[in-house]
């Protein structure tokens, strides 16, 4: 009897298990959108890994420039080539010109070497000519100068340089006879928050970057167009042309 109900259990489950597939089959397309409205499937095919592609990396002969390859699994796919990106470093003031100057590949250029300082440890203030493009209409000599009291670029203040001509001095003329320069600032030249050392030295970038022209060998310096004995209170001296060998 027992041995009976044990077949008749066995076909029981045979039978449900025939039943359930048949209804799986009838209902597969059924249950494959429920799965993807409940985005199951999704779920599913996010967890698989995903394969980083190769990277190859390429270092060129010139300026030791680094370019990165990106190598694809389909051969059918061209290659990548990612360069880097190549900043050029201007002065702001030369930005604001060449915007309001769109002719400004049309004005001549010059190559200035324009005189900033370095400031050692010990304090001690040594000068230092940097090479700039300076362009120009009528006179090197005025737009070098602008381009002395304007500034430093960001790749000059990174070398360590610093100038010491005031920021608010203005340049008001300038004027050239006998190999002397005549040059007049605003008297924002007079005030250097460095004392007698700071007030020498941006005579210094004033009559070196000057005499950089083969026309000036010598500069005197007008305050508001009037000559002066001294710069200021501190004594310098400035009641006649200035020379390289008369600021040591």
């Amino acid at each position: 009897m027992k041995k009976k109900k044990s077949s008749i259990g066995c076909l029981f489950w045979i039978a449900l298990i025939l039943l359930l597939l048949v209804v799986f089959l009838f209902s597969r397309s059924r249950i494959e959108n429920v799965m993807e409205s409940t985005g199951f499937l999704k779920f599913l095919s996010s967890n698989k890994t995903v394969e980083e592609p190769e990277v190859e990396r390429v270092v060129t002969g010139e300026d030791d420039i680094e370019l990165v390859i990106e190598k694809s699994t389909d051969t059918n796919e061209p290659v990548n080539l990612v360069e880097p990106e190549i900043t050029i470093d201007i002065p702001e003031s030369n930005i604001k010109s060449n915007q309001e100057d769109p002719g400004i590949a049309e004005k001549n250029m010059r190559n200035s070497t324009l005189y900033f300082v370095n400031v050692s440890n010990e304090n001690e203030i040594t000068l230092q000519g940097m090479l700039r493009p300076v362009y120009y209409d009528n006179s090197p000599l005025t737009e070098t100068i602008i381009a002395l009291i304007s500034g430093l670029t960001s790749s000059e203040l990174n070398k360590g340089l610093l100038s010491l001509i005031p920021a608010r001095t203005e340049l008001q003329g300038i004027s050239v006879s006998n190999m002397t320069a005549t040059i007049n600032f605003n008297d924002a030249l007079s005030f250097n928050t460095f004392g007698k050392e700071g007030l020498e030295a941006e005579l210094k970038q004033i009559v070196y970057t000057a005499t950089e022209f083969s026309t000036v060998n010598k500069v005197q310096i007008l305050i508001n167009g009037q000559k002066k004995q001294f710069l200021s209170t501190e004594g310098v001296f400035i009641g006649e042309p200035l020379t390289r060998s008369s600021l040591q």
